[in-house]
């Protein structure tokens, strides 16, 4: 168990590395419209305070044994994996069609261009859908 959260602890330091990089990056480029900077130093900012808060968590569980229990039984307990896994099916099917249902009306109503690359995401998204189904099919 340690050493899953040793791992853990590793990607959530680098991804609070690479939110930090995106924070600077967004008050060090030139040539950013002040919404491209919003957006960058917005994302990096709350994606490495997000990182750091998971990384305090994996840290304090590796280090107090009943934390570590608990964090194990978190893990590993079927029940907790079963809600995890439908949980993420049912938002996947929810962002997709909510995602659908906005490009259809950006490309009518609005901006053509930006529904078209709406569903290139959605095209893109369910290739990977469809990819991983067929992959963790055979692993099972």
């Amino acid at each position: 168990m340690k050493e899953k959260l040793k791992r853990k602890c590793i990607i959530m330091a680098i991804c609070v590395i690479v939110g930090i990089v995106i924070f600077v990056l967004s008050l060090v480029l030139k040539g950013l419209s002040e919404s491209q900077q919003g957006y960058m130093s917005g994302f990096g900012l709350s994606f490495s305070i997000a990182s750091c808060i998971l990384l305090i968590k994996n840290l304090t569980s590796m280090k107090n044994a009943k934390t570590l229990r608990d964090r194990e039984i978190e893990l590993t307990d079927e029940r907790n994996i079963q809600i995890s896994t439908k949980t993420m099916a049912v938002t996947f099917r929810i962002s997709i069609a909510i995602q659908s249902a906005l490009s259809i009306i950006l490309a009518i109503f609005m901006d053509n261009e930006l529904g078209m690359y709406l569903g290139l995401l959605i095209g893109i998204e369910l290739i990977v859908y469809v990819i991983s189904n067929v992959i963790i099919s055979k692993n099972i």
